[in-house]
């Protein structure tokens, strides 16, 4: 049974400005999926599995749609989405406030020392639980 369906935006939250993989991605999707959650990707530019296969992420990924850019909610079925998510994880603080999630702030250099996205299993873990044998929890306390 899946925990919660949780979000994740491509551009800006797991790519950089540059197509490369923002650190902690793989470890936190990994975890995730391995702690029962369907995980998925969307976009405002469009359904992006290249962007799972490229990244060796497409083992942990549920599905990948298009993102709504505007009226969230109302776009989500006009999209394909057929549910509403349950946690996002975006740079877009508007999005995050309308559906719930974690706000992770567009990736700068030097890139090595980003650790935003390990919040998102905080976050995660204070709202929905994680498995408590889940080691990478312990590198965002």
């Amino acid at each position: 049974m899946t925990r919660a369906r949780i979000f994740f935006d491509v551009d800006d939250t797991l790519l950089t400005w540059d197509h490369r993989l923002r650190p902690h991605a793989r470890e936190v999707i990994g975890a995730l999926a391995a702690g029962g959650f369907a995980v998925y990707l969307w976009s405002g530019a469009g359904v992006r599995w290249e962007v799972a296969w490229a990244h060796d992420l497409a083992r942990h990924i549920t599905g990948c749609f298009e993102k709504p850019l505007s009226r969230h909610r109302e776009r989500l079925a006009g999209l394909g989405v057929p549910f509403v998510p349950d946690h996002v994880v975006d740079d877009d603080e508007d999005i995050v406030r309308v559906f719930g999630g974690t706000h992770v702030p567009a990736p700068l250099e030097p890139l090595h020392e980003d650790r935003h996205l390990l919040r998102v299993l905080a976050d995660v873990a204070a709202r929905f639980g994680l498995p408590a044998h889940d080691g990478i929890l312990h590198e965002t306390t």
